[in-house]
């Protein structure tokens, strides 16, 4: 069935790519054509990488999907610099490109790498009925659903962003510009978001075997653990994005033009993993559906913001307004959880993480005031991961068992 939206997914993306470039562009030129053709055929394999990554998820086995994605971004980048280094020639959207190929690159090595991990395991053998396929289908779509928050987020504001700037008497190019600097603060908010979820992930199938055991106790201790594993991921990377937003944006863009934007994506990068997986473990406990109004509540709130936001604000309007709509499902799926499992401890150890995130990052950002420099800078960062991870197990926000996998 994957495999299937997958083809489905890449022709239309193919066929449709030149009308879904000036929508995305605010009625603009098809500019970003090349890069959404060259894009789909990653598609095809979408449904190999997500059933096999549920596949392993589910045994808790990370290792695959690790290997996965480090063989995919290691291609990515290679690849996508190269190409992108070939094609620019040819213009700037040619250039894209190439380095968006570097991505279906990626997408394809990622789906060879799972597959041959799938293939030496020792699997019990099955026979395909419809029920069975219904069965699967009825608990994985409030499961899609339920993981397709910040998609809608990133979705959501390239179909709308580019047109309120238009109301607010951006050019074209100018709205070009913004987009690429709000993509910029995404993209770095991307590689902190990646990594929480896929470290939360691995978590929430011990809090499915508590439920299936009926075990309330265990069922509390490991929604704790999954929100201490969300906030020791989230909170350093958080506090170092709001700390040091242009120094970031200089060292990687050469440019700290709306530096401003990473610093409110630093706020995002707590809020939107921790939705994402609470709403895992609350259709894990047996709400399926709720968190799901919830999310869909959230990106409904963040387009009636956008629009009061973005011409308030210009183009910080945009993050500000996710802050706002997700900030209540944070808070509406935190009161949901309450009341299914216990969460004694949370608070506690929440104010732990955060004074140790406070203490590395702070002191990395006093540092480097006496001292700016990209070397500083480049030290800074290395002595905040080296004192973090010290204070966790100092102040026990953290064991080794946990760390371990060991109950």
């Amino acid at each position: 069935m994957v495999s299937f939206l997958g083809v489905l997914s890449a022709v239309m993306l193919f066929v449709f790519a030149k009308p879904l470039a000036r929508i995305l562009s605010g009625g603009g030129d098809a500019v970003c054509a090349p890069s959404l053709m060259m894009l789909s055929p990653a598609l095809l394999v979408m449904g190999i990488i997500s059933s096999r990554k549920g596949f392993f998820q589910g045994k808790s086995v990370m290792t695959p999907s690790a290997l996965g994605q480090l063989g995919e971004s290691l291609i990515k980048v290679v690849l996508g610099i190269g190409l992108c280094a070939v094609f620019v020639k040819k213009g700037i959207a040619y250039g894209a490109a190439g380095a968006i190929a570097g991505v279906t690159a990626g997408a394809f090595i990622q789906a060879i790498v799972l597959e041959s991990f799938y293939r030496r395991e020792n699997k019990i053998k099955g026979t395909y009925s419809t029920k069975k396929a219904l069965e699967v289908f009825k608990i994985s779509v409030p499961m899609t659903l339920g993981a397709f928050g910040f998609t809608a987020v990133m979705l959501l504001d390239s179909l709308t962003v580019p047109k309120l700037l238009v109301s607010v008497g951006e050019s074209f190019p100018e709205r070009l510009a913004l987009m690429g600097y709000l993509t910029r603060a995404m993209t770095i908010y991307n590689l902190p978001a990646t990594v929480i979820s896929a470290f939360t992930a691995s978590a929430v199938p011990a809090l499915a075997r508590a439920r299936a055991e009926g075990d309330r106790g265990k069922s509390g201790e490991s929604s704790v653990r999954v929100i201490k594993l969300i906030l020791l991921a989230a909170l350093p990377c958080a506090l170092g994005m709001m700390l040091f937003p242009k120094e970031l944006f200089l060292l990687i863009y050469s440019s700290k033009s709306h530096a401003s934007l990473l610093a409110l994506y630093g706020m995002i990068v707590i809020i939107m993993p921790y939705v994402q997986t609470t709403t895992a473990m609350l259709q894990t406990l047996g709400k399926v559906w709720a968190p799901i109004w919830v999310t869909v509540g959230a990106v409904v709130l963040k387009a009636i913001l956008n629009v009061v936001f973005v011409k308030a604000f210009g183009i910080a309007g945009a993050p500000f307004a996710t802050i706002a709509a997700f900030s209540v499902a944070v808070i509406i799926n935190t009161f949901m959880l309450t009341r299914l499992t216990s969460l004694k401890g949370a608070v506690k150890v929440a104010g732990k993480i955060l004074l140790c995130a406070l203490l590395s990052c702070g002191g990395a950002r006093l540092i480097y005031n006496t001292v700016p420099s990209v070397i500083t800078l480049l030290l800074c960062v290395m002595l905040a991961a080296t004192l973090y991870f010290a204070l966790i197990f100092i102040f026990r926000c953290i064991t080794k068992s946990e760390i371990l996998g060991k109950e």
